[in-house]
């Protein structure tokens, strides 16, 4: 076997011990050159916006950008589609292409994840295989990516890598990573980068504050540095078109399908509430579960009863004796709204 797929094949042996399912997919589980698996939520159409810099020498000091931009869709299956597009790429230098075109397929279960897609620029088929397992804290990655034309001039390239991530509270991380080509040319360094990575409160939106070696988010653009340090960061907006389109929720009745013994489950799921319109009978208790990785609110809009921060993974239930008709919202998102109906 060829020595760097023996090393390959051996790091992907070696970090195969580290798959653990994948949990959240917001930038507080990934680092700035590893896509940590990430999938998102069925029906979520998701929009990344990553901006790095670098500042030349005096006298000049001139400022240079490179945006990428990602958008992405999850489907019913655990699959993810979409394309990176970045300006001002140094993937393709002879000649410039300074603008690079990444479309993707990933696959994630089990903990782990297959990236397949094809980089314009580069003409190349792309490949990446990711890893990842939570300790506590801590979740590590690993991965290893395949380049059938590296950097548009190339032969077939490989590359492995690590990271990990650091909760320090529910909505604040730090992240680190490092990866390199198994046969760095001269001139071509590892590419590292480290991060103070931001949960928005009371919404689905991550912050990323980043300094790194590497300019684009494409897997070509990810796993070779330079020699000039930038800074940047990233953003990320999910659209989660189901509370838009398809089929109306169903409706929950005491002792149907999906109810608890003793109780009937609902969820906040995807920004709304699941079934937004529950029925029961008299006496039933409702055990509401957050979904989502943000807070969430139960809230009568008579203000009778109020749950409190419901935080992501946690439940909160109220038992409904008397018949009638309750509505209820989301306090920091009140486009969420629900009916219970007591017969």
């Amino acid at each position: 076997m060829h020595r760097p797929l023996r090393r390959l094949a051996l790091a992907v042996a070696v970090t195969a011990s580290l798959a653990t399912p994948a949990t959240g997919q917001s930038l507080l589980d990934r680092t700035p050159n590893l896509s940590g698996g990430w999938l998102g939520e069925t029906g979520t159409l998701q929009f990344n916006f990553l901006h790095r810099f670098s500042v030349s020498a005096a006298p000049t000091r001139k400022v240079s950008n490179t945006p990428t931009f990602l958008l992405s869709y999850r489907l019913p299956v655990p699959v993810v589609v979409g394309f990176n597009y970045a300006t001002s790429s140094d993937v393709v230098t002879t000649p410039p292409l300074p603008n690079e075109w990444e479309a993707f397929a990933r696959y994630a279960r089990f903990g782990g994840a297959v990236q397949l897609g094809y980089n314009q620029a580069a003409k190349s088929a792309d490949a990446e295989l990711t890893l990842g397992r939570r300790v506590g804290p801590v979740r590590l990655l690993a991965v290893g990516r395949f380049l059938s034309k590296g950097y548009g001039s190339d032969t077939t390239r490989y590359a492995i890598g690590g990271g990990a991530t650091l909760r320090l509270h529910r909505w604040v991380a730090l992240a680190g990573d490092f990866t390199t080509l198994l046969d760095r040319r001269p001139g071509e360094k590892a590419a590292w980068g480290a991060a103070l990575q931001l949960a928005i409160p009371y919404s689905p939106h991550t912050f990323s504050l980043q300094v790194t070696n590497t300019t684009a988010a494409t897997l070509q653009g990810a796993s070779r540095g330079a020699n000039k340090v930038r800074g940047g960061f990233e953003f990320t907006i999910p659209f989660t078109l189901s509370r838009y389109f398809g089929k109306r929720r169903a409706t929950a009745e005491n002792g149907g399908v999906g109810a608890a013994a003793g109780g009937a489950p609902a969820e906040m799921r995807q920004m709304a509430f699941s079934p937004a319109r529950i029925e029961i009978a008299a006496g039933t208790t409702i055990v509401w579960t957050n979904q989502d990785q943000l807070v969430h609110t139960v809230i009568a809009d008579d203000g009778s009863w109020n749950s409190g921060d419901v935080a992501p993974g946690a439940t909160w239930s109220r038992k409904f004796d008397t018949p009638g008709t309750y509505a209820f919202h989301c306090t920091p998102h009140p486009f969420m709204t629900g009916v219970v109906v007591v017969k």
